[in-house]
């Protein structure tokens, strides 16, 4: 086996791997006789095939693998005892021509690879000179009070009401077809639940808004709500099956049978007991202290996030090299069915925007010595999938089982992977550099992170 490689510039090479006779030939005929072994052909016993006819067979196939064999693994060996630090896998050189496997004439065999190399170049931005900006968001008593309320709410109870109609109340309407304004003989009745503030028409929602139990009102039942379409209406408002066909008219009068508006639970000991499931918090006091303190820890979250795609920004506008475009744009062709040379051109921008990125999370994975071990992807695949499950409690065997699958999906396992490793380096870059603290009230920064959402989901 001879391998060499010729440097055509920084940032292109070319590998040359010639597979002799002897390095794949044993293989061949012992997979050859394997095949023989195998083989029931008409007018022969089997594993008694004629040699020849078992060339004619599978020969050209079986010596392909044979030299591919040795080809891959003779390939990685030299890239990795080169350290070569190659981008995507090397690909067939344009001139090299196809090769032509003859099982019945055995010769060496000569490959040429095109082989793309990453880019030198140390990483700036992440020095104890460079400064980034990390937010300390206000918590102010409104928002403790909001999120108890919410927590109220979610704890609270439906109660009728008689007298008054909220606008997120649920009315509960017995609704009759009607015909010119008056309802009809033999109309079609229904009754279905009602959202005062889902209500389309401005004016009518105004109007029930000031109606009470008891009171009515004519609409169109296909554009009374919303962003409703035809199914909707007829299966949740009409209370139609899929298939029924019965022919009914657009205008009804409804009837507020019933009005149901949610009363919050009383923040008071039995709340704050269900709600905070700690024994060390007892009072409306030591309620809020501890809902600012997980808000507080929740923002802070957030803050170094943000800070973390600031500095993601930062490190992409300083570390900028070339790269092997041309050697790029073949390999994603080989490698992806179907694309074409448009989809190339046009998705390329974008392609070396997150390729520099990776190259960049490499370097800082190497200089940090950042590694992720399987257990923390698993780890981080439960705490997934109990986020997914919320407050439902659906056993350890049910959660082990549901992570098993998930960790079976490779795509999601790698963007795990990614998301564990990112955070890693964010956090080494953290010790690296320095943060200068900004003091910021929380809707000032919702609204930064709204317009760096709006950008990063911004067409290109």
């Amino acid at each position: 086996m001879q391998v060499s490689k010729k440097d055509i510039d920084a940032l292109n090479t070319q590998i040359t791997v010639v597979v002799e006779r002897s390095d794949y030939e044993s293989k061949f005929k012992s997979n050859l006789e394997k095949h023989r072994q195998k083989a029931t052909l008409k007018g022969f016993r089997k594993g008694k095939t004629p040699m020849s006819m078992i060339k004619k067979l599978y020969g050209e196939q079986v010596l392909a693998e044979a030299v591919n064999d040795k080809l891959q693994g003779a390939l990685y060996e030299f890239i990795t005892d080169e350290k070569l630090e190659v981008l995507g896998d090397p690909i067939p050189a344009e001139n090299h021509e196809q090769i032509q496997f003859d099982p019945t004439s055995l010769s060496d065999y000569t490959f040429v690879f095109d082989a793309g190399i990453a880019p030198e170049f140390e990483v700036k931005g992440v020095s104890d000179s460079d400064t980034y900006v990390k937010f300390d968001i206000a918590v102010d008593d409104k928002v403790v009070d909001d999120e108890l309320m919410a927590g109220q709410k979610r704890m609270g109870k439906q109660e009728s009401v008689e007298n008054d109609i909220d606008a997120k109340d649920i009315l509960t309407i017995k609704a009759v077809e009607v015909e010119n304004g008056n309802v009809k003989e033999k109309g079609y009745e229904t009754e279905f639940k009602l959202m005062p503030e889902l209500i389309a028409d401005e004016v009518l929602k105004n109007q029930v808004l000031k109606m009470k139990k008891g009171d009515s009102f004519q609409f169109d039942i296909y554009t009374l709500e919303k962003d409703k379409d035809e199914a909707h209406v007829k299966k949740y408002m009409l209370n139609m099956d899929e298939d029924e066909e019965t022919e009914v008219g657009r205008d009804f009068e409804g009837t507020i049978d019933e009005v149901s508006r949610l009363q919050p639970a009383k923040l008071d000991e039995e709340f704050i007991e269900k709600y905070f499931n700690n024994p060390d918090i007892k009072s409306v006091d030591e309620a809020k202290a501890k809902v600012k303190e997980d808000i507080g820890t929740y923002y802070n979250e957030q803050a170094s996030k943000y800070m973390y795609r600031e500095i993601m920004d930062a490190l992409m506008e300083q570390n900028t090299f070339d790269l092997p475009e041309e050697f790029l744009k073949r390999w994603l062709k080989l490698t992806n069915e179907n694309v074409t040379d448009e989809n190339i051109e046009s998705e390329f921008p974008g392609f070396t925007k997150n390729l520099q990125w990776t190259l960049i999370k490499q370097k800082l994975a190497k200089a940090n010595e950042i590694q992720v071990e399987p257990d923390e992807i698993t780890n981080a695949m439960r705490q997934r999938v109990q986020g997914y499950l919320g407050q439902y409690n659906m056993g350890q065997e049910y959660v082990d089982n549901m992570v098993q699958r998930l960790m079976q999906d490779r795509e999601q396992v790698n963007k795990l992977y990614e998301e564990i490793q990112a955070d890693k380096i964010f956090q080494a870059i953290e010790g690296n550099i320095k943060i200068k603290s900004e003091k910021i009230k929380l809707d000032k920064f919702q609204e930064k992170v709204q317009a760096l959402n709006e950008r990063l989901n911004a067409p290109a």
